[in-house]
């Protein structure tokens, strides 16, 4: 297990004085990239090939606040084929898991621009560890039983220099910004998941709609021609 430890800062605080799920990601996704650099494998010395997101499953038991001192882990759990899961945590001053996830990674060659079977000195570097003990979700969401005329579009934004990652798509963490933003006040939940389907790129236009029923909150980010960008998805689950 790879970990870093940390102090909540101000700037990734929301109204409330506790860290936010976009804060929570960026964590994440940093620890990720540490822990590829420190073993060997990271972006400086895999300029043609890169581990692209495709999924997260976020459970949040609490959010810590302004100042707590927090441990930030991760562990990839599985490598078969061309795709990598793994597992990240946030953990309190005292050890105690407060936040924890699943991803599913895709490793992808830019070269050929499409995804291509993990070398074994990847799998090598990362020396795979047990799973995390989690309800696992599957990796798509169900959408195609809401019927179209049941979203609401909440907005359009145009995707900017300040969105775009180091290989030139939308951040993963961006969507979910976008999306928790038009979240209704007060809306509770403690469990997001999120599907990533085409990258968005620079100047490109999204629209956010979004569905809500009793189960869930979906947010669906399209491109103004229909095709899916990204799904977001927001339920209220027991979490043991």
């Amino acid at each position: 297990m790879f970990t870093k430890e940390s102090v909540v800062r101000l700037s990734e605080c929301g109204a409330d004085g506790k860290l936010t799920l976009p804060g929570a990601i960026n964590y994440f996704q940093d620890c990720s990239e540490l822990h590829s650099e420190a073993v060997g494998v990271g972006v400086e010395v895999n300029n043609d090939y890169a581990w692209v997101l495709s999924s997260w499953q976020i459970q949040i038991k609490s959010y810590p606040m302004m100042n707590d001192s927090i441990t930030v882990a991760t562990l990839p759990h599985k490598i078969k084929g061309i795709q990598g899961d793994r597992n990240f945590l946030m953990m309190n001053s005292k050890g105690e898991v407060i936040i924890n996830a699943n991803s599913i990674w895709s490793f992808f060659d830019f070269v050929n621009n499409r995804p291509t079977r993990v070398p074994e000195e990847q799998i090598e570097a990362y020396k795979l560890e047990p799973a995390f003990p989690m309800e696992y979700a599957e990796r798509r969401i169900k959408i195609k039983d809401i019927p179209e005329d049941e979203y609401i579009v909440k907005t359009e934004i145009t995707v900017t220099e300040s969105m775009i990652d180091v290989i030139g798509h939308m951040n993963n963490m961006q969507y979910v910004l976008v999306s928790n933003d038009y979240l209704p006040d007060g809306y509770k939940y403690n469990q997001v998941r999120v599907e990533y389907l085409s990258p968005a790129l620079k100047w490109d236009k999204i629209i956010l709609k979004q569905y809500i029923c009793d189960e869930r909150l979906v947010s669906l980010l399209t491109s103004p021609e229909g095709s899916n960008h990204a799904i977001v998805e927001y339920t209220n689950i027991d979490l043991k």
